[in-house]
């Protein structure tokens, strides 16, 4: 028969192990995986283990619906101990809270979510925000509500708007800074050496410039060249296949725009009508830049 001593090693050997386990996976595992790698007989064995891991907050678990079994997942340490002495309805406006992952989700969404009472709902997002569980943050769409989401997490760019908005602002200045070096880049290479750009030219320039703290993806790239596009300060360029080899960069490529002004010129001397006005080109309100 065997010691109680021995139960309780074998016991914290399982525990440690499970944790282990669920730490190398930050998705879960479920009760399936689980089983698989104790094997029937040991899971058995768990189910105090994952108790008491549950009640001191060290592991959380879900149930992913009829046939699907649970989800375990694993708890930091340091998070463990915040959560310690939360309430039933704490718990419940975490976990909701957490789920959205950095979307972050509106008070009213979390009242309607687990049918807690204002008051009490109240209650719990200021314990949870008092602990640094939880932070609110503002929406470029929804200046006025608070969005809550985990301390830790970065908002997406869907509520801050990325690169372009500072303290949930469109930042012209700053987008015009950047509008204004890469169409100079793009035009001093045409006219002085007859030379497309590429966008990965384009990208490189802006980040040794330092004319942004943050990292500017190729996409964030795309969206100025595209403006300055739309606005005929630069043109894409159609280069053939066999001489894509030839200039730096994968593509898209661009050169710099004729003037426009001179076109206009030669476009009314041709053609003098007193009533048409080439200069009213329609333009979208946003994302805008200036020379």
């Amino acid at each position: 028969m065997a010691a109680a001593g021995d139960d309780d090693d074998e016991l914290r050997e399982l525990e440690s192990r499970l944790l282990e386990m669920l730490k190398a996976e930050p998705d879960g595992l479920t009760d399936a995986q689980i089983t698989e790698a104790f094997g029937a007989k040991a899971y058995k064995q768990l189910v105090p283990v994952i108790n008491d891991l549950s009640s001191r907050n060290r592991i959380n678990f879900v149930n992913l619906g009829t046939g699907k079994g649970v989800l375990f997942t694993f708890v930091d340490d340091q998070i463990a101990q915040k959560l310690g002495g939360l309430t039933t309805e704490m718990m419940m406006v975490y976990e909701e809270i957490k789920q959205v992952g950095n979307n972050g989700i509106w008070n009213r969404e979390i009242k309607q979510n687990t049918n807690i009472q204002q008051q009490i709902l109240s209650k719990a997002l200021k314990e949870l925000e008092r602990r640094m569980l939880i932070k609110s943050v503002k929406s470029i769409h929804q200046k006025t509500k608070k969005i809550w989401m985990l301390y830790d997490l970065t908002p997406s760019t869907a509520l801050t708007g990325g690169p372009w908005y500072t303290d949930n602002e469109f930042d012209h200045e700053f987008v015009n800074e950047i509008a204004r070096l890469v169409e100079n880049q793009i035009r001093e290479a045409w006219t002085e050496d007859g030379n497309p750009t590429s966008l990965q030219m384009v990208e490189e320039k802006v980040k040794t410039s330092g004319v942004s703290q943050e990292q500017l993806s190729s996409e964030h790239i795309k969206q100025i060249l595209d403006r300055l596009v739309f606005d005929t300060k630069i043109e894409t360029l159609v280069i053939p296949a066999q001489q894509k080899a030839v200039f730096q960069g994968n593509g898209p490529w661009y050169r710099s725009s004729p003037d426009i002004n001179f076109i206009e010129d030669l476009v009314a001397t041709a053609f003098p009508f007193p009533n048409l006005n080439l200069s009213k080109r329609q333009k979208v309100s946003d994302f805008r830049y200036e020379s």
